[in-house]
């Protein structure tokens, strides 16, 4: 009877009792935490794979049959998620509606687990799903950069042609049609500049002068390098749609401030003459942000002076404008101060918002980050960079943003 009483008084052991009653729940919420975080990486890698078979099948759409779609559909999930160990392709569908046009693409995986099996758990399921559809949406785009002499420092205009060309293979890619995505560039510093072969158009006008006295010189067809200044207030920041035929509402030819910039490319999917226009950008002159973007909006208006835009009503089509610049405004066809230069910027990009066209805008190290905040569009659409290799990867966002069809998780 001593010996069972002792027994039952003795409670030495009961740390070593109750840990072994919590060892197997303990083992099994750190594995959990482990398990999860691999279904989580599966995740991701299994919702890039989807989302990337659901944009490709759609741009396959009207080459392949179903067959050869759901083979290519399934062939391209099954190489994405080969990195990851974790992530094996389970089930998986591929509906194709040739009426909507719209493809849809469903996948499972099952993470099995490891220590989270001590509590039951022998796999943790992951699925992902996304839709594309091809044929249904147009872009058109007007890139407005800055081509000033600032850009030639930090390495400004040689990241932002790499970016450029970035973009433009993206939205190349992309493109399912001919003319699915159109593309503008406007280079700009305190002109914008056109070929010399739209000398005769009837919105130039051709009475600007330089020089004093016996040195006074007026612009003609003749002298005329392409080169044009802002148009008379209140008409320079306004749409195209102002050219009346009235002097005020013409565009003025002027001599170039800036021989060496580069002329507008207006609206084309000629990718070709596109990464031209980009690799031929050089640096120079001063700052005219608002003449880029009254020209942005020219360029995607369908009446002059660049009539190669849809009108902003056409089903489908959406219209944007990524304005960069690396600086504050300094000079303008009427020698206005800073101040009255934003106005006037501000002014452009309402008009251009209010003519359907979104924008995106980018300071590059310097600038006004107020008026080009306001220039965007959304707060989303406003980017800023302390460095110029930055730009890329902004410029490939964009690109992506704009260029996909359609796409939903």
């Amino acid at each position: 009877m001593s010996l069972l009483s002792r027994f039952r008084k003795d409670t030495s052991g009961n740390v070593a009792i109750m840990f072994g009653f919590l060892a197997v729940p303990m083992i099994g919420i750190a594995g959990a935490c482990v398990d999860y975080a691999r279904a989580s990486s599966a995740r991701s890698t299994l919702n890039a794979a989807v989302d990337s078979a659901a944009l490709m099948v759609a741009r396959d759409a009207t080459k392949l049959t179903d067959a050869q779609l759901k083979v290519r559909a399934e062939s391209l999930i099954r190489a994405n998620l080969a990195g990851n160990s974790d992530a094996k392709l389970g089930t998986y569908t591929v509906a194709i509606n040739r009426t909507a046009r719209t493809v849809n693409v469903t996948a499972t995986t099952a993470v099995e687990t490891s220590l989270t099996k001590v509590i039951g758990v022998d796999t943790i399921p992951v699925s992902s799903t996304a839709q594309s559809a091809w044929g249904t949406n147009t872009v058109e785009l007007a890139l407005v950069l800055d081509n000033t002499g600032s850009m030639a420092s930090s390495d400004k205009l040689t990241e932002l042609k790499k970016a450029s060309l970035d973009l433009l293979k993206i939205m190349k890619d992309a493109s399912t049609a001919t003319d699915q995505i159109r593309i503008s560039i406007v280079p700009f510093a305190t002109q914008v500049r056109l070929p010399t072969t739209y000398k005769d158009a009837p919105w130039l006008r051709y009475d600007l002068t330089k020089g004093t006295g016996s040195n006074k010189k007026t612009i003609t067809k003749a002298t005329w390098e392409g080169c044009i200044s802002d148009r008379d207030k209140p008409y320079d920041v306004s749409d195209a749609g102002a050219v009346t035929g009235q002097n005020a509402t013409l565009y003025p030819a002027d001599f170039c401030a800036q021989s060496t910039l580069t002329p507008i490319r207006p609206l084309t999917s000629d990718w070709t003459a596109l990464t031209s226009t980009i690799n031929a950008m050089t640096p120079v002159g001063n700052t005219n942000v608002a003449i880029g973007a009254a020209w942005g909006t020219a360029s995607l208006t369908p009446i002059a002076p660049l009539p190669e835009a849809a009108p902003a009503n056409t089903p489908r089509l959406t219209k944007y404008m990524i304005l960069l610049t690396d600086g504050d405004n300094t000079q303008n066809r009427f020698s206005d101060n800073q101040s009255t230069m934003d106005a006037r910027t501000e002014a452009a990009c309402s008009n251009a918002k209010v003519a359907g066209i979104r924008i995106f805008s980018i300071r590059v190290i310097d600038g006004n980050r107020n008026l080009l905040r306001g220039c965007a569009s959304e707060t989303g659409m406003y980017y800023e960079v302390s460095n110029a290799s930055q730009l890329a990867p902004i410029f490939q966002q964009i690109a992506r943003e704009i260029s996909q069809i359609r796409l939903t998780m």
